[in-house]
Formats: structure tokens, C-alpha cells, sequence
């Protein structure tokens, strides 16, 4: 004799099947925001340039953990560049063609780049609390920052610390500390989640960068302390992680994206590191976050010249004009995993400028992207 089902049950049973069955899963949403639809479009647009590759440097050995790249002296004949490893905690000086020249040993622990002051380096040691104006000849200089510090940046006459950010408990926002670490101001910023990046000048004004949305929070001397931090929006990023950018701030799936990793600012223009795996990608943006052309680093081959997709990701990088163009020196790093060594590197590109043609505008016969 045959149970009899319930209607119920057998509704029950018919829904759980249905679950089961060949594109009855719900999917995640393949769109892009409006902004982020408008901005792909207008990046199709714009002028693209070739970067030119002038010399790598090997630092796998020295440094198995850098994070932060900078020109000290950029203005300079001595100009050199400074790269701070953070697992170790020092700073390694490279000639402007890339010859190694010094090791600066950090006393905090796990130092990041904060800014540098002519021949200093300051950097952020996150494990000790505190900013440290690093010479060759150790510490010179030493301030406390708060409690739940995740950025920092400091000049000759400003020092700006980030608290929070990311999954932090601590809310986000920009702190300004007077020379003994006392805070002075705070400024919230918008979006806790997004607030991940380097702080990084741009004149009088500081940006607060975020790696996972193409947008930058400004702080400037006349932002009124205790209120949201002014945010522009980086119009004609294109990025193939936007579509997951957006399935993350629908909450399908619990990661957001690195989009980009850094920018920076020189004269008025703002460089802005466009992660892809296929080469490196940097941004040009004008005061109004507007883009205005896209450079291009050569493209990867394996050992038979076939094209390949980068071995490790731009991690950060610098700019500074120079009589034969603008030069981009770019940190790329490989992290330790279960099937990969770790691997670092600097690779200097040149942009050449063009004759009667700013390098970084765009020739009139430029090609399209």
C-alpha cells in the first residue's frame, strides 16, 4: 500500500527539485553600474600611448616584501628611488638607472611608505603605532599616530594619518596630527568598505585612495573638520573587475575587486595604476577625475615570444619629468603561494615626450583604445 503525500509535501518536494535542476540557480548579475557602464564607454575613446621598458631590477633576494616605491630628489640629477619592504622592514635606495646603492634598516615594525623630505624617507610602521623619518643613519624622527592607523602621509608641514577602512572596526576617516601626534582635525570619509589604498598628494589637497571603486576621497586645507571628505569620481575607468565590483555591492558574493592599486599626482595630472593581467596599465586623469589617455606597458611573452599575462602585479609606483619624457618607475611583486615563489622587481618605463607635445597629452594622430 502506497504512503499518501500530502499536497504540501509534494510542493515542497517540487520546489526543492526545481532548485536542483539545470538553470534554476539564481545568477549573479553580469551589468555594471550606470557610472561604471559610462565610464568603459568613455574609455573606449581616449588616446592610447606605449610605455617604454628602459631596465628592470631584481630584488627578490633583497626584499621579499615591498610595498611602497618613491623618487627622492625626483627633481634632481641625483635623483634615486626609494623601496620600502615591510616583512623585513627596511629601505633599499636604487639608482636612477637602477643600480642598488643602500640598505636602510626601519626600527618599527612593518614599515609602509608614509612620503619623502628631500633625502628622507618617512614611513608608516603599522605594527609599532608610530610614523619614523628614516635616514641612513637610522631613525631621525618619530611621532605616535592613533589607535587603528591603516594609512599615513606626511610632508615638510603635514602630517594625515587614515584610521579604519576596509573590514576595520575602527569607522574610517582622515586624521590630521600636529608634529607631536596629537590629533587636530578628523575627517569622516564616505564608505568604510572602500576606504583601502595609499594617501597621496596632489598640491595642496591629499587623496585618499581606494583600491576597490574608482574614486578617491579629497582633503584639503579648507575641509571643515567633522565632516565627510569630498569624493571624485574617477570618469572613463574601464576595468574587467567592475562586473564583480558591482556583484560585491549587491552582495553577491563577499569580496570586492582590486581595481587599482595606486596613483599618482604630477602638475595636474593624476597617474592611476588600472590593474589588468595582460600588462601594465596606467590611467591619466585631469583635476576633474576626467580621463585623457591611456599608456600601455609592453606586452609579456613566455620563452617562445608568445604573448603571456604579467608574473606579478604592480604593487605601486612613481613619476617624475625628466629631459627625455616622463619615467615611471613601477614596483611588481609576485607574493609567496602553495605553487609560486615570491618574486620583486622595479621596472622603469619612459613616455617620450613628442615634439611641441606635453608627454603626457595626447599627439593629434594618437591611436584610439
Amino acid at each position: 500500500m502506497l504512503a499518501r503525500t500530502s499536497a504540501p509535501s509534494l510542493l515542497l518536494g517540487c520546489a526543492l527539485l526545481a532548485g536542483c535542476l539545470p538553470g534554476s540557480q539564481r545568477e549573479n548579475t553580469r551589468a555594471l553600474t550606470p557610472a561604471d557602464s559610462a565610464s568603459t564607454a568613455l574609455a573606449e575613446t581616449v588616446p592610447v600611448a606605449d610605455l617604454e621598458a628602459v631596465w628592470t631590477t631584481d630584488l627578490t633576494e633583497r626584499a621579499p616584501y615591498p610595498t611602497g616605491i618613491a623618487w627622492l630628489a625626483a627633481d634632481s640629477a641625483e635623483a634615486r628611488l626609494a623601496v620600502v619592504e615591510t616583512q623585513e622592514g627596511a629601505v633599499h635606495l636604487l639608482s636612477a638607472s637602477g643600480d642598488v646603492q643602500e640598505r636602510w634598516e626601519a626600527e618599527g615594525e612593518f614599515p609602509y611608505l608614509a612620503g619623502v623630505v628631500g633625502d628622507t624617507v618617512a614611513v608608516f610602521a603599522r605594527g609599532s603605532e608610530r610614523i619614523d623619518w628614516l635616514t641612513a643613519a637610522g631613525a631621525a624622527a618619530s611621532v605616535p599616530v592613533p589607535e587603528g592607523a591603516s594609512a599615513a602621509f606626511v610632508d615638510r608641514t603635514r602630517t594625515l594619518v587614515r584610521i579604519g577602512g576596509t573590514l576595520s572596526e575602527f569607522p574610517a576617516a582622515l586624521v590630521e596630527l600636529d608634529g607631536s601626534g596629537e590629533e587636530t582635525a578628523r575627517f569622516p570619509l564616505a564608505v568604510d568598505w572602500r576606504a583601502s589604498g595609499y594617501l597621496r598628494p596632489w598640491g595642496s589637497a591629499v587623496l585618499s585612495l581606494s583600491g576597490y571603486r574608482p574614486v578617491v576621497d579629497v582633503w584639503t586645507p579648507r575641509s571643515p573638520a567633522g565632516q565627510t571628505l569630498d569624493t571624485l569620481a574617477l570618469t572613463g575607468f574601464a576595468n574587467p573587475q567592475l562586473v564583480r565590483s558591482y556583484q560585491f555591492m549587491l552582495g553577491e558574493v563577499d569580496e570586492p575587486p582590486l581595481l587599482t592599486s595606486a596613483a599618482r599626482a604630477l602638475g595636474d595630472r593624476l597617474y592611476v595604476l588600472n590593474l589588468r593581467a595582460e600588462r601594465v596599465r596606467i590611467d591619466v586623469y585631469d583635476r576633474e577625475g576626467q580621463i585623457l589617455r591611456v599608456l600601455h606597458g609592453p606586452v609579456p611573452t613566455d620563452p617562445e615570444d608568445r604573448p603571456a599575462v604579467l608574473d606579478a602585479y604592480p604593487a605601486d609606483f612613481d613619476v617624475r619629468e625628466t629631459p627625455e619624457g616622463l619615467a615611471f618607475a613601477v614596483l611588481l611583486r609576485r607574493d609567496r603561494g602553495i605553487l609560486q615563489q615570491a618574486a620583486a622587481r622595479v621596472t622603469l618605463f619612459r613616455l617620450a615626450e613628442a615634439p611641441g607635445v606635453r608627454a603626457d597629452e595626447a599627439p593629434a594622430d594618437s591611436a584610439e583604445a
